[in-house]
Parts: C-alpha cells; structure tokens; sequence
C-alpha cells in the first residue's frame, strides 16, 4: 500500500460525500482511505460498500480544544492506516485527482520527506488562488521576524509514514491546545527532514462559516494572540533554545496586555 488519504470529519456530511468522491477519482492504484468522524450522525451505513475506505466513528475526546479533537483524528486513523505516505484531508476540502500520481514521483526519489501544496480557495460563489509570500524566504524576515515557512493547511500536507510515526512519539502535540496540526507538523519535521512546498495546486479548501481557523485568524482577537505565543513557544520546544526577536517581543507584549 503506497498512500493512505486520512480524512478528520465533524458534523460535515454535506460536504463529506464530495470529499470522498475526489480521492475515489484519483489518477492512482494503490492507496486506501481512511474517515474518522466524531460527527453527532455518523454516516457509516453510507460507505461500507467502498472497497478502498474504511470508516470509524469516534467519540471526541477534548471537549473545549477542537483542534486536539483533529488531532486525535488523525492519530486514531494513522494507528488505522497501512500505507507507506499519509495524506491528510479535512472532510470539507477536496483533492485533484492527479495529487497521488504527483505525490509518487516526489516520494519516489527520497522517502523521509513533507510535502505541503498551495491550495485553491473555494465555496460556492468563490475560486481563488492563495498567494504565495515571497518575503517568508527572505534572510532577514526569517532572523527579526519569524522563522517557520508559510502554512497552507492540514488538507495540503503529505509526509511519510516515519515522519507522522516520530511527530506523534516526540512532537508532545497534543501540549500547546491552540495550536492545529498543520503548524505543528509542519515546524516539527522541518527541524529534521526534507520540508518540500510543491507550488502545483493539488488541493482545495472549501471556505464556509464553520472554518476551524476561523477562530484563531482574526488579529485584533485575543484567541490569534494567545495562538501566537504558543506557535512561538512550540517552536523554541522544538529548537531547545528561546530566539528572542522581533515577534516574540511584540507577541508577549500584547498577551501581557490582554
């Protein structure tokens, strides 16, 4: 088994079915899918004919911490899964079909690698691409500001099944109850591994009002600084040392102050 495409889901049967359709259409052979709902109606009756998906309904385990309840998703599907790479996919965003044959050939050159794509925005009446910030390179952005790369979401990121294996074992994810996986997958591997953002648009992310980043992407909220501070931290976890710089400045400031 090449890939396992694990899909985290609550209350989001709208959107599922169209979910699952896009890694059934995949221009790819060997891979499996993986839900894991904690949905108040789960839809199990719905996929038990699939051949390639395995569902599992779950009860969530963190009731004030949404992200940790994704987090424990995707633990739950992992320890399910068999597949040599993971893919990652929230169960209200979508994948073209051609992401597993893209997914291969980057794999099939050095297999301890993270992949993040740049995804296309979408909902009914949208399309848009996300941009892509340059400045997130630059040498001295990097060394007043902030270090970590850009960040596209849990549904663009992919890894190999060693990566996901030691995250959970020594990344402490579920410390830190703001902060999402994407962000902490993202910075625990790049510390250790090949981190490779494709800029091929492989996913979609569909934009709705129960966004579970919505909560946290609001700057003059307190939610987005508390967020911030723990970004910082997990980071200085990850390094064994504080790099005091621009950010974590004004970030302490303004969480003082709040």
């Amino acid at each position: 088994m090449d890939f396992s495409i694990i899909i985290n889901t609550h209350d989001q049967s709208k959107f599922l079915n169209d979910c699952i359709k896009t890694c059934l259409n995949q221009n790819y052979s060997s891979y499996e899918i993986i839900v894991v709902d904690t949905s108040k109606r789960p839809s199990k009756d719905k996929y038990k004919y699939i051949k390639k998906l395995k569902y599992f309904h779950i009860k969530e385990k963190f009731q004030k911490f949404p992200v940790l309840n994704q987090m424990y998703q995707i633990q739950y599907g992992f320890f399910k899964s068999k597949g040599q790479y993971i893919c990652l996919l929230d169960g209200d965003d979508k994948f073209s079909n051609l992401k597993l044959n893209n997914l291969s050939k980057i794999f099939g050159k050095s297999k301890n690698k993270i992949v993040q794509d740049v995804p296309t925005l979408f909902s009914r009446a949208l399309k848009k691409k996300v941009k892509i910030k340059s400045y997130k390179n630059n040498i001295f952005f990097k060394k007043v500001l902030i270090s970590w790369p850009q960040i596209f979401g849990t549904s663009t990121i992919s890894c190999s099944r060693e990566i996901l294996d030691k995250f959970f074992k020594e990344g402490k994810p579920f410390y830190w109850n703001y902060l999402a996986i994407d962000i902490k997958l993202i910075l625990f591997a790049q510390k250790q591994f090949d981190l490779i953002s494709l800029k091929k648009r492989l996913t979609m992310k569909r934009i709705h009002n129960n966004n579970l980043d919505k909560t946290f992407s609001n700057l003059i909220s307190t939610s987005f600084w508390k967020r911030r501070k723990m970004q910082i931290e997990y980071d200085f976890f990850l390094k064994k040392k504080n790099e005091i710089n621009l950010d974590y400045i004004i970030t302490k400031i303004i969480n003082i102050i709040l």
